[in-house]
């Protein structure tokens, strides 16, 4: 359960936001840190459920973030599937967006996602229903993108976040994107895009930055609507090419 949503700024950088939902029973993920994937170096908190992780950037300019597909026509999630989290990592090693989507993902070991990795000029969408996998694309003139998911089911809350990330991101700006991931509403928390249930809520927001020669990944260790700047950590990569490494 996350929502998602992706900007361009000034000097053909973009930003990657992310809130991230989960089980009030799950345990806390691990705070963002820098490792080593082959020959590429990688920002990324770990989930210490799965070891994997739902949002990275790499060195090469590649952010990637997973959500979760929740929908009545496909099959209920098969526990013996292997975890989610596990994409990423098998993913953060490769250097071009056309490389990542090229890679075999078998559909059939996962439970439903929506994959989406982006680069300064576009977003690849990577979505499977269990059965198989679909690929889309959006060049930058498409941006502002907005991508959410929910436990409740992905089209209960797909038309009023929406709405409300149409009528946010007129201006893409830091913001405004802010303002969105922080947004709730007082009379339908478990439909706002900052959430909270009975059973889970917002836990953590994450904002990636891309430009021309950096990577600047923001962690923030839970709802974007708390402020407690104390747990906030940021990290940044250089960016290259494996020529110049």
């Amino acid at each position: 359960m996350c929502t998602v949503s992706i900007i361009s700024l000034p000097g053909e950088a973009i930003r990657l936001a992310c809130n991230r939902d989960e089980l009030l029973t799950r345990p806390p993920a691990l705070p963002p840190q820098i490792i080593r994937f082959g020959q590429r170096r990688v920002i990324m908190p770990v989930d210490p459920s799965s070891g994997g992780t739902w949002i990275a950037v790499n060195d090469a300019g590649l952010i990637f973030a997973i959500l979760n597909r929740n929908a009545p026509a496909f099959a209920l999630s098969d526990s013996s599937r292997r975890s989610r989290g596990s994409i990423i990592p098998e993913l953060v090693h490769l250097d071009e967006i056309d490389e990542v989507t090229t890679h075999t993902i078998d559909p059939l070991e996962f439970n439903p996602f929506r994959l989406l990795i982006a680069s300064k000029q576009r977003v690849v969408e990577l979505t499977s229903d269990g059965r198989e996998v679909q690929r889309s694309v959006w060049a930058r003139a498409d941006f502002p993108l907005m991508f959410t998911s929910s436990g409740l089911g992905d089209e209960r809350v797909e038309r009023p976040r929406r709405d409300l990330f149409d009528q946010l991101l007129r201006r893409q700006d830091v913001t405004c994107q802010d303002r969105f991931h922080r947004h709730s509403w007082p009379g339908n928390l478990h439909l706002s895009v900052c959430m909270r249930r009975t059973d889970a809520r917002t836990v953590s927001y994450t904002a990636v930055t891309l430009r021309s020669e950096r990577a600047t990944f923001h962690y923030h260790l839970d709802a974007p609507d708390i402020d407690c700047s104390e747990a906030d950590s940021v990290h940044s990569l250089s960016l290259h090419s494996l020529s110049a490494i």
